[in-house]
């Protein structure tokens, strides 16, 4: 039995105050069940992520809010950045394998008003590492991958920089409600925004958020019924898995086997090897951007450039809207939103955008191949998935 994905919901990002996780999550259910022509009745599954707040079993305080129960399969993310890739092909094979039959994917929390920055910021301190020490913040460990790639590489920080600026163009081109930055800036601007850990200035760093989103997986046969129900003859084709890899190598940036090679090597290598893909096939890329670095060093690994041209590719232009390879074209998490957990499932709603031809100022000419990527931890774990627009294989 095949499974697709059929839609998406999203929250107004930036800072929902009053909106709580719990809140925030009905919003992005809501929007979903919405956007598919669903109710709540017709979910039997549920992905979700768990609160930035300590909090004991939160799966079923949600489900409860909700509104699901009972369900016959649920779970949370525990993969950070890399969670909502991991749960397209969690997902998917829960509908495929008859465990469910209609799965909801939700991510939401409050992180700028609710848990507040200068939490966050403490939080990220306290998950640095004992033998880490001198980097004393999660910013810091990333740095270290940037300054190993400028002396190794001769990378630019103006190089680094405009990985944040085609990130707050491309936000600038959606609608407001959608964004938390809508301003461009140029990468010198980017450059001058405060220093939080050499050479990463604070706006190649990923925004404090609120706001989720949510999507939605099937099976085909369900996709048809609602088409026909609900849409008629719905130029909203579904949207398939095609190819999935995913690398787990540490925790600890000084366990990591080598700054030279990711786990998104061998996990690209798998999701393109088993879509049957190639670079000049794909048509977006959605990387997950904690940082500009991350970017820089994720596109080559995939195999987009080779190890130490990152900086070359970004600054050439194709990975602007207009170029072979539009990137994060909603703006990721350095300018559109980084709810914290929720984060990457953007990139996800914005793939399914994309492909199903509804992303407006962004919309990438006949879009119908993305490559979508998660990075968890501190490039501890990556997940890869090719999406297609559903009839591009018919």
């Amino acid at each position: 039995m095949g499974a697709v994905l059929i839609g998406y919901g999203e929250t107004s990002v930036g800072e929902a105050v009053g909106c709580g996780y719990e809140a925030l999550n009905m919003w992005a259910t809501r929007e979903a069940l919405s956007d598919t022509g669903l109710e709540p009745d017709d979910i039997d599954g549920l992905i979700a992520s768990a609160p930035f707040r300590s909090e004991r079993f939160p799966l079923p305080r949600l489900i409860e809010h909700l509104g699901l129960a009972p369900l016959q399969f649920a779970e949370l993310t525990g993969l950070g950045g890399a969670s909502h890739v991991n749960s397209i092909k969690r997902a998917t094979a829960a509908v495929e394998t008859g465990r469910a039959e209609t799965v909801l994917v939700v991510a939401a929390d409050a992180l700028s008003s609710e848990v507040g920055p200068s939490t966050v910021i403490e939080s990220l301190a306290e998950s640095v590492g004992t033998f880490e020490d001198p980097a004393n913040i999660v910013p810091s460990l990333y740095a270290h991958v940037a300054n190993w790639h400028i002396d190794t590489f001769g990378t630019t920080r103006k190089q680094l920089a405009e990985v944040a600026s085609i990130a707050y163009e491309h936000a600038s081109m959606q609608r407001p409600d959608r964004v938390h930055e809508t301003e461009t800036k140029s990468a010198d601007e980017i450059l001058d925004s405060p220093m939080i850990s050499t050479p990463l200035t604070a706006d190649q760093c990923a925004l404090i958020s609120d706001g989720g989103a949510a999507f939605i997986v099937t099976t085909e046969a369900n996709a048809e019924r609602l088409d026909r129900e609900s849409r008629g003859n719905s130029e909203r084709p579904p949207v398939r898995l095609v190819g999935f890899g995913a690398q787990h190598t540490h925790d600890h940036l000084t366990q990591m086997p080598t700054f030279g090679e990711t786990g998104a090597v061998k996990a690209g290598q798998q999701a393109m090897t088993e879509a049957d893909v190639t670079h000049d096939e794909i048509d977006l890329l959605e990387i997950y951007d904690c940082f500009t670095i991350t970017v820089l060093r994720i596109v080559e690994d995939l195999g987009f450039c080779e190890l130490g041209d990152g900086g070359s590719l970004i600054e050439s232009g194709d990975l602007r809207l207009s170029g072979k390879w539009p990137l994060n074209t909603h703006g990721g998490a350095l300018a559109q939103a980084h709810p914290g957990m929720p984060s990457g499932i953007f990139h996800i709603t914005e793939t399914i955008r994309q492909l199903q031809g509804r992303a407006e100022a962004t919309q990438v000419e006949d879009a119908s191949t993305a490559l979508v990527h998660g990075n968890g931890g501190v490039f501890s774990t990556q997940a890869v998935a090719v999406l297609e627009r559903g009839d591009t294989r018919d």
